[in-house]
């Protein structure tokens, strides 16, 4: 909710400065000697936040790709150590269950006399 709050205060000023500089003209002066026209203030400061918006974005979606790619990775390797707990939990039950005593029936009670 704190976030949310200082994200649309932050909003508010950057847009509330824009629309109070709406007549100012600025021109850019470029460090090779070019200069831009004339130009509103509020439109330069809006494509210096996109561009820095274009930027950031590009810089993050690279990582953002492969930790997820690197999370799928993981979960499947998790489910197959899953099934083969479950396998060797099944086959610890199976050696580990009481044997019954046999019972001698009557024939192999005359192979005893």
């Amino acid at each position: 909710m704190l976030r949310i709050l200082f994200i649309l205060s932050i909003g508010s000023l950057f847009f509330g400065s824009l629309y109070l500089n709406q007549e100012q003209l600025v021109s850019l002066h470029f460090l090779w000697g070019m200069e831009t026209k004339a130009l509103p203030l509020y439109l330069i400061v809006s494509g210096g936040f996109l561009i820095g918006f274009l930027f950031s974005f590009l810089l993050f979606v690279p990582g953002w790709i492969r930790s997820m790619l690197d999370r799928r990775k993981k979960a499947k390797r998790i489910e197959e150590l899953e099934i083969d707990i479950d396998k060797i939990r099944s086959e610890a039950i199976k050696d580990s269950a009481p044997t019954l005593p046999q019972t001698i029936t009557e024939s192999s009670h005359s192979d005893f006399l």
